[in-house]
């Protein structure tokens, strides 16, 4: 997505556009924008209308189920599940819908979302779906003791699903960086070409590949990082000193909007400030916020985030976000206080269970950066876990893996095409002299090769 459309969905539709769109008459609002691109208009509203455009066009492709559908998915899972329990559901606003010319449709990953939210659900599933994260109730405790420095070597394993042989691909894979709890990658290799390695401090780190993948459609890039998270009880108000000495100091774009996702709304600030109360002292209120969303916000996989106008106020409107979208409202309500807040994602590594996940940090001038993630946390609040809740406001464990340490920055060098995914890059990206691939066209996996853990030095 070009950069202009980013910044473009600060301005409204035209109000008929709104209407259709809303009704579920894709069609007609498709119709209708491409009637009013013919005529003269700002450069804003041209590009929200194109930008809109591009989205109705591949809205759909996240949401597939019909009703009958879905009540047939969730009883391949849950046997006895009724359809009085999914109008249950509805009315909760627990599910994810648009209407496509007057049908709705549920987001395709509407199964999997509930079984990982609703604990009930869950304990009904065959097999149960596996949101088990009593395993990090130990390496928690022994943070707790002790400083840990967790080592380990990765291996992301892409394959190209639209390969086209002798075409020369150019691939940005997410990279170790260097941030407060961790090292950067150390031995780093792959099985084609490494062209460029970032900066150990590059914004979203990549390793930067190229290759016509002739012999196969298939990859490796292998790293070793390591993990020196600190243990801390950020409401100890007897604490003094920054917790990571060597963090990145402040900056204005850690209190700055970054629309769409970012975007400084009349209800967030209103949401923060009824939130706070009277509370001035930044660790209080950055907890207040935590304690908000791991109670009130339901996990939900939701669409790509291209396809989503605000992040934040989406997340604190309708109760429900992934990890991404959790960081998101957890930063923006920290902006909007005047308390600096920034992003950091990449991957949960632990052994045996890597995926992508996102995460926030706040900063305050008696204990300096610290993270916090929600999302981890409202699991332990729904799994009834009082220890990983309250730790994961101010700590993380040391299964973690950073590249991105800025939401929404430039590769170097540079992709020539619009990145699948404009905001942040777990999955890697590729391109073609001609096209960008998008979703689908290539995956990633993640497999930890070996890891070792030990007390860090002192």
């Amino acid at each position: 997505m070009p950069d202009r459309y980013l910044q473009a969905f600060t301005c409204p539709l035209p109000e008929d556009i709104a209407r259709l769109k809303g009704a579920g008459e894709i069609d007609l609002a498709l119709e209708l924008i491409d009637r009013r691109l013919k005529k003269p208009l700002p450069e804003m509203l041209r590009a929200r209308l194109e930008a809109e455009r591009m989205l109705l066009s591949r809205l759909a492709d996240s949401y597939t189920l019909t009703h009958e559908q879905l009540l047939h998915a969730m009883r391949a899972r849950v046997k006895s599940f009724t359809d009085q329990e999914l109008q249950n559901l509805l009315a909760e606003g627990l599910l994810d819908f648009i209407y496509v010319n007057g049908t709705r449709y549920y987001h395709e990953d509407t199964v999997g979302s509930l079984l990982k939210s609703q604990p009930g659900l869950n304990r009904r599933a065959e097999p149960p779906y596996d949101t088990d994260r009593s395993a990090l109730d130990g390496v928690i405790r022994r943070m707790m003791a002790h400083d840990l420095a967790f080592r380990y070597r990765l291996r992301a394993s892409t394959h190209v699903r639209t390969h086209e042989p002798g075409t020369l691909y150019r691939i940005h894979m997410p990279l170790a960086a260097r941030s407060m709890q961790q090292r950067p990658a150390e031995e780093v290799a792959a099985s084609i070409l490494l062209a460029s390695v970032d900066a150990e401090d590059a914004p979203q780190r990549t390793a930067y590949l190229e290759s016509s993948l002739r012999a196969s459609p298939d990859f490796t890039l292998e790293y070793t990082v390591e993990q020196r998270p600190r243990y801390v009880n950020a409401l100890d108000e007897s604490l003094r000193g920054p917790v990571y000495p060597e963090a990145r100091p402040v900056c204005p774009e850690d209190l700055a909007e970054q629309p769409p996702h970012l975007a400084f709304t009349p209800y967030l600030r209103a949401l923060a400030r009824e939130l706070r109360g009277e509370e001035t002292d930044p660790v209080r209120v950055a907890r207040r916020f935590y304690d908000y969303i791991t109670d009130q916000v339901t996990y939900a996989f939701l669409r790509p985030y291209r396809l989503m106008e605000s992040g934040a106020e989406y997340t604190a409107v309708n109760l429900r976000g992934d990890c991404g979208m959790q960081a998101l409202l957890f930063i923006a309500l920290c902006r909007v206080s005047g308390i600096p807040a920034r992003w950091q994602s990449g991957l949960y590594a632990a052994p045996g269970d890597v995926g992508s996940h996102d995460w926030g940090e706040f900063y305050s001038e008696r204990l300096g950066w610290l993270p916090v993630d929600c999302s981890f946390g409202g699991a332990a609040r729904r799994q009834g876990s009082d220890l990983r809740w309250n730790f994961y406001f101010g700590n993380l464990d040391p299964w973690r893996m950073v590249a991105n340490r800025v939401y929404y920055a430039p590769f170097a060098p540079e992709k020539r095409f619009p990145r699948k995914d404009p905001y942040d890059n777990q999955r890697g990206e590729m391109e073609t002299d001609r096209r960008g691939l998008g979703d689908g066209e290539f995956t990633t996996r993640y497999e930890i090769l070996w890891h070792e853990e030990s007390e860090a030095e002192t």
